[in-house]
């Protein structure tokens, strides 16, 4: 899949007074960030744990842990305060793209940890969401990243799958209200990629083969020219629609059975 942004693309970052993008110090978040950054001058906020090699990237860094209710809250307010800056009824992309996942039987690792993906999968993506359509301008648009795994359900990754789902429901359900606003909401739905996710789920190395699965700089093109074709979900990899069309036709039975075996043959590749 090609990384090069298409003129449509840039021309539709331009018209943004704001981009906002969570989980943007590696992984898909990063990808975007730098696309984004490439495409045109638009002031960028990345908001995460970690503080993101810019490199030059017109982006200021917000550190917040969004799996806590309150430093959600203190980054919307801080985010937004800068926006009216820039606009007093800007144009804002928001990328919810932080989040994380664990294998193994629930509850494994932990409870504690189940709950934690819990609040930054679903209660941040839904809180930040809530805290900007309010002040978002027609035109307006947000990504929320989901991902494969959101199709059908994954023993080995219960929990993290059905984090999934709901954003990928959610996502869909509000852009239909969304676009009497003229605000677009566009939902992700990638494979495995490489970043910090397997390390963040608890893998000494990614379970998978190198070329396997897709760079976050591939994930963050199909991610944009989908938003600016203003499609609202987007599949990315040829395989994976397959994939996901078979999840969505065969008996969820057979679904299920297919998915635990292949989870469980990932998990015994974990030390």
């Amino acid at each position: 899949m090609s990384t090069e942004i298409s003129a449509k693309v840039k021309n539709f970052l331009k018209d943004f007074d704001a981009v906002v993008i969570t989980g943007a110090s590696s992984g898909i978040g990063e990808g975007i960030m730098k696309c984004v950054a490439g495409a045109c001058g638009v002031k960028i906020f990345a908001v995460s744990r970690s503080e993101p090699e810019l490199g030059g990237i017109n982006a200021e860094f917000i550190r917040a842990d969004l799996a806590v209710a309150e430093q959600v809250q203190s980054a919307c307010e801080t985010v937004l305060k800068k926006a009216h800056s820039i606009s007093k009824f800007p144009k804002i992309l928001l990328v919810n793209n932080a989040g994380f996942g664990g294998y193994g039987p629930f509850p494994e690792p932990s409870l504690e940890h189940n709950l934690r993906m819990i609040d930054l999968n679903v209660r941040a993506l839904t809180a930040l969401c809530g805290a900007f359509l309010p002040m978002m301008a027609p035109g307006s648009a947000i990504v929320n990243i989901s991902s494969t795994a959101a199709w059908q359900p994954c023993p080995q990754l219960a929990t993290y799958a059905a984090t999934k789902a709901y954003v990928f429901s959610f996502s869909l359900g509000i852009s239909s209200e969304l676009k009497e606003r003229g605000i677009r909401c566009l939902c992700v739905c990638p494979g495995p990629t490489s970043s910090n996710f397997f390390k963040a789920a608890g893998f000494d190395s990614p379970p998978l083969p190198g070329n396997f699965g897709h760079k976050p700089s591939d994930v963050a093109s199909a991610t944009l020219s989908a938003l600016a074709s203003g499609k609202k979900f987007v599949v990315v990899g040829a395989l994976n629609k397959f994939q996901t069309l078979l999840a969505k036709i065969l008996p969820v039975n057979l679904v299920l059975g297919v998915s635990a075996a292949v989870l469980k043959r990932v998990r015994s590749t974990k030390p």
